[in-house]
């Protein structure tokens, strides 16, 4: 008995100096605002004290110059491959515990044989390695069963938290193992010199596996195919409503100058094209003052740093100035134009100028460091315009070339830019004129497609479009450009929408390049109705295929027609977790919405601080969430970083069935393989002012938790379940209605704002089913019920019904 009270003694030790690393990652879940949870706490703590016993159990020692015995390694080491094995093969959270507290013990162990040299400085590089390795793997892991979902620099904040706590853990340890001679004497040889060598070894392939399958993670090799749907033809639309409203391609023209001209930051590119398009010479005068200015102070010339978009900001310099002296031409002196070609001289050696940020980029994109700006064709477009302008740095020349030789893209390669956010179209097509203006390509198919695409999602009102971004851009522009190379009245009358929205709404417009004389046609509606759009994947140097993209439903083109959209797909770079969600429902204004409103991340690079892409959280969009599991869960039950639920749905949604109709267009989406999870959501548009039912189902394991979620715009007071959407003078009332025995369906808004957050939590049995109906105009306050079947839901409003059969059409 007397030979077990050291034992205990040193146990109730461990335990306690347990203590310390506990309470730091309750601070790091303190700051990224958990909350406290007693049972999690708990649990930390027996992980940590847990690893602090068996690491000093196991803790090698010296039996000769760099001879060590390590007890107990083989069953360490088998436990731990058993671990990975089944974390790999069936993603068990239990065995993503195993599995990381089998490496924590290992490290600490190689810190023993590896630090345990007398120079302190060999000795602390080894022991940061080792801290980095404690941090970086477990953090790896969680990546590559994510996919990469995460934002980088969250993963990195990630990746050092838990190196701290390797840190801690290992003072713990050194205070342990120092306090008591205790611990297991029989184990395996080793010599440091080969454990060195192959702890290098296995770093050096962890780090190359892992940063390859960062630069596979972006898009895959294949996506869901479609009848009807190809290359040639990637829209496939129904009839809508047309619009009576007629434009004037020559008022429309003007009324885009009146826009500019109201820009209260004026610029170069504003006074070149308010130039061009009037012709008057006071904004030729102004065009001069301001761009002779920013040659002055260098503008474009200095370091990017994260920023490197302000390659497009130089190449609207060089287009207008190209432009301008072409019309005017007595507008500049020889003296000007020396002065001029001097800063485009040194904005192209800035181009080519690889910086920091490249080496990002270039690690992403599988491709060496370079300096032109890859993201929408930036670098591109601004080296071609050098080119066909013969501005460019005569040294330079060559190597402008031999970039865009290598790097043939714009309408060449695609018609839609790789990135997911409906503003960066107009910068790319941008661009892609750009680089046609060197190639001097017949300008075709991808580019008519380019527009298309837009005009295929605008809004029936002209406002302005965003999803993945905090901004949005108004179409009118690039509508009308489009309605300049295509002759196409639809371009003309969306151009003319959007402006009369900027009109209404007090806004507006930057320069539009190719927007310099009236067309002289008549605008008339588009008439396709609800579309499924495909679109190019990839990254800006790497052609994917082509891959689902859109839903968009709508009744037409008249001011009061709703619409929806669905996006269905996570690919890109600049991307976000939006599969299979609704990114708007809009009738008269948005009534559901992505929510995209959040605050820069100020303590990012100021081109990584926007909350876009993957710093939107899933649970922000308007669709299913589902619970982390295996090592991503077991590293947010220690720090809390990232949230509860998962951040990596499929890349893609498959599009079982779209049809349209007259009385309704419908659509039946599926999302597969998400965390063993399978999303279907039915969605029938009724047309004739008829309301937008939305019904989901979802199947994956029992035991694992799922929502479904909701963001509402403009909520009023909730009667009952139902909750009115104020819509003017046009009701709309939302309704999420369970369709089975179980689940709970919560409401909550923000202080001081009208949008509401609807979940519905369903219980963790492994399956849930809803119905979420917009009951708009007459139909709000309609009757819903499911019958009697449990295989139908009806609606009826007086005289009007819908008896909707569930999960099928």
């Amino acid at each position: 008995m007397r030979g077990l009270i050291p034992w205990v003694k040193w146990a109730f030790l461990g335990i306690a100096l347990g203590v310390i690393p506990t309470v730091f990652l309750e601070g790091v879940r303190l700051l990224v605002e958990e909350p406290l949870s007693w049972t999690g706490l708990a649990i930390r703590w027996a992980f940590v004290s847990s690893i602090l016993l068996l690491a000093g159990l196991a803790r090698p020692y010296s039996i000769g110059r760099a001879q060590y015995m390590w007890p107990v390694l083989p069953g360490i080491g088998i436990g731990g491959v058993v671990a990975g094995v089944l974390y790999a093969r069936d993603g068990w959270m239990w065995a993503a515990w195993l599995l990381l507290g089998t490496i924590y013990v290992l490290v600490l162990g190689l810190d023993s044989i590896l630090a345990g040299s007398r120079n302190p400085l060999r000795r602390w590089i080894w022991r940061t390695a080792l801290a980095l390795t404690g941090g970086v793997i477990p953090v790896a892991l969680s990546q590559w069963e994510s996919r990469f979902a995460d934002e980088e620099f969250f993963v990195a904040l990630e990746a050092l938290s838990l190196a701290v706590l390797w840190l801690l853990l290992w003072g713990m340890h050194s205070l342990h193992i120092r306090s008591s001679g205790l611990y297991l004497r029989r184990g395996i040889r080793t010599d440091r010199r080969y454990v060195g060598l192959a702890f290098c070894l296995a770093a050096f392939a962890v780090l190359g596996g892992t940063v390859w399958a960062y630069r596979h993670s972006f898009y895959p090799p294949q996506a869901p195919v479609y009848p009807g749907i190809s290359g040639q033809s990637p829209f496939l639309c129904g009839s809508g409503t047309s619009d009576p409203q007629v434009y004037n391609g020559e008022e429309v023209f003007r009324r885009i100058l009146d826009r500019v001209a109201a820009n209260p930051r004026k610029g170069p590119p504003e006074y070149g094209m308010l130039a061009l398009g009037t012709g008057e010479p006071h904004w030729a005068e102004a065009f001069r003052d301001a761009l002779l200015q920013e040659a002055a102070e260098g503008r474009y010339t200095g370091p990017a740093h994260s920023v490197k978009s302000v390659q497009l900001e130089a190449a609207l310099r060089v287009y207008y100035f190209w432009r301008v002296r072409d019309r005017f031409p007595d507008l500049f002196s020889e003296a000007d134009v020396s002065r001029l070609r001097d800063w485009f001289a040194a904005i192209n050696h800035r181009a080519l100028t690889v910086e920091w940020v490249d080496l990002m980029y270039a690690l992403a994109f599988s491709k060496w460091p370079e300096g032109p700006y890859e993201n929408q064709e930036n670098g591109a477009g601004l080296l071609a315009l050098l080119e066909t302008t013969d501005l460019a740095d005569p040294d330079l020349s060559a190597a402008n070339r031999a970039y865009l030789a290598r790097n043939r893209r714009g309408w060449t390669a695609r018609f839609r830019a790789t990135d997911d956010a409906v503003v960066y179209q107009p910068v790319w097509i941008y661009n892609a004129y750009f680089q046609s203006l060197y190639t001097g390509e017949t300008i075709g198919d991808n580019a008519r497609r380019s527009f298309e695409w837009s005009l295929l999602q605008a809004l029936p009102d002209g406002a302005p479009l965003r999803y993945n971004h905090p901004g949005s851009a108004s179409l009118a522009g690039v509508a009308y450009f489009g309605a300049t190379l295509f002759r196409d009245p639809r371009f003309i009358w969306l151009a003319g929408q959007a402006v009369t929205e900027l009109e209404r709404q007090g806004k507006y417009l930057s320069a539009q390049p190719g927007v310099e004389q009236p067309v002289l046609l008549e605008g008339r509606s588009p008439s396709e109705g609800s579309c499924l759009i495909y679109g190019d994947s990839g990254l800006p140097n790497q052609t994917g295929p082509l891959a689902p993209d859109k839903i968009v439903f709508r009744d037409g083109w008249g001011e009061w027609s709703k619409y929806l959209l669905v996006n269905l797909r996570f690919t890109g770079w600049h991307r976000y977790k939006a599969t299979n969600t609704v990114s708007l429902f809009y009738w008269d204004g948005p009534l559901a919405a992505e929510k995209l409103d959040g605050e820069p991340f100020r303590w990012l690079p100021v081109g990584r601080s926007l909350f876009r892409d993957k710093r939107v959280p899933r649970e922000n969009l308007n669709g299913l969430v589902v619970e982390k599991t295996g090592m991503a869960a077991v590293l947010y039950t220690l720090t809390g970083i990232g949230g509860r639920w998962a951040q990596d749905p499929p890349y893609y949604a498959e599009v079982l069935a779209f049809e349209t109709g007259t009385e309704k267009d419908w659509a039946h989406i599926r999302l597969t393989g998400w965390r063993g999870w399978r999303h279907d959501r039915w969605i029938h548009f009724y047309h004739n002012g008829g309301p937008v039912i939305i019904v989901d189902e979802a199947r994956g394991p029992a035991g694992s938790g799922a929502a479904l979620v909701w963001h509402l715009i403009g909520a009023g007071p909730a009667t009952s379940e139902r909750i009115k959407l104020q819509n003017g003078n046009n009701p709309v009332e939302f309704l999420l209605l369970p369709l089975d025995s179980d689940g709970r369906v919560a409401a909550g808004g923000e202080p001081g704002k009208s949008n509401t957050r609807v979940i519905y939590h369903a219980l963790p049995r492994g399956h849930f089913r809803t119905a979420t109906l917009f009951l708009p105009g007459d139909w709000a306050g309609a009757e819903v019920k499911v019958g009697p079947d449990g295989q139908s839901l009806w609606v009826a409003q007086r005289e009007k019904s819908i008896i909707l059969r569930l999960g099928t059409e």
